[in-house]
Order: structure tokens, then sequence, then C-alpha cells
């Protein structure tokens, strides 16, 4: 199939499958904070890893991905940059603490002393749960209008009213009931 193509039915997929609300906000979230750091350094690769490792929807991760890049892009590293230097350099009373984590042998693979991926952390940090409820609350009017207009649509009337579907229905609410 052709991708441009494909990329309706993935949407289609994804609200039609029995996938959980909280799967598709987590998603959306860890896009946020993929979309919110530069993705050239050891954080991205950290953040792919949980990409692969937790249980999230990807696919939503991946279709909001490229609005979150856009909005960093179009001026939020601006206020990610900002936010950075004022906790790495401004905030005087977290100096030995941003001394300490930088001094990690792992953490301190991570670029955790760049402004922009300080910033772009701290600002995802920040907008997590409200990003989080408003994901899921979004996804579940989103699926339920979507069910809606699909089971009110002239041509599922039209297939609904063949004989071979409702033999069909038929068969798989007598398959439904064995297990």
């Amino acid at each position: 199939m052709i991708p441009f193509v494909r990329l309706p039915v993935k949407i289609v997929r994804l609200f039609d499958s029995n996938t959980s609300p909280s799967e598709v906000a987590a998603g959306i979230c860890l896009s946020m904070f993929m979309g919110f750091i530069p993705l050239n350094g050891p954080m991205a690769i950290v953040l792919f890893l949980f990409f692969f490792l937790f249980k999230i929807n990807r696919l939503a991760a991946m279709l909001i991905l490229p609005l979150f890049k856009l909005l960093y892009v179009a001026g939020i590293y601006k206020l990610t940059d900002r936010l950075g230097g004022a906790l790495l350099i401004d905030a005087q009373f977290l100096t030995s603490f941003w001394s300490w984590l930088t001094h990690l042998p792992v953490l301190a693979l991570l670029q955790l002393n760049n402004t922009l991926v300080a910033g772009g952390l701290a600002f995802s940090i920040i907008l997590a749960i409200p990003v989080y409820i408003a994901g899921k609350k979004g996804f579940l009017l989103l699926r339920d209008s979507y069910f809606v207009k699909i089971k009110e649509s002239k041509f599922v009337k039209f297939i609904k009213k063949m004989p071979i579907a409702v033999k069909l229905g038929a068969l798989v609410d007598k398959a439904r009931s064995l297990y």
C-alpha cells in the first residue's frame, strides 16, 4: 500500500482498537519529551529506549511527535533555553546539585548541563500531567465521536441490512458465547 494512504488507515486503527486511553496519553507525553529536547544527543537515545521498553501507544507517539517538534522549532526552544539557563546558571542554590548530578557516571553522558536539554526536560516535566490528562480526555472524546459517526453512516446501515452481514454477525455472537 502507498505510504501516504496507510497513515489514515493507522489513525482509524488507533481509534478502532481496544487501546487503553492511558497508553495513548502516555505515548503523547513521551512524544512531548522527545519533541522538546534536541534529538541529536544521548538523551534522545534514552527517550527512544523508553519508546520501546514501556507500555505506551507507539502509534499515538509517532503521530503526535511531529506536532511537538514543530512547536519546538517554531519557538518553544527559546523558552526551554531560557528555562535551562535559569536552572543551570541563574539558580545559584542548585549549583552543588548540578555539579553532583553531572558528575555521576552514566548521567554525565546525557548532556544535562546543556541548557536546551535541561530546559526541555524541565518544561516537559511541568507540562506532563496536564498533557496526560488532556491526551486521555481528548482520545476518549475523539473515539466516542468517531464511533457515533461510523455507526450512523449510511454505508454501515446498508451493510447491516445485507443478509451475509446478518449471518456473519450471528456467527460472531455465537463464537463469543462459547468463550
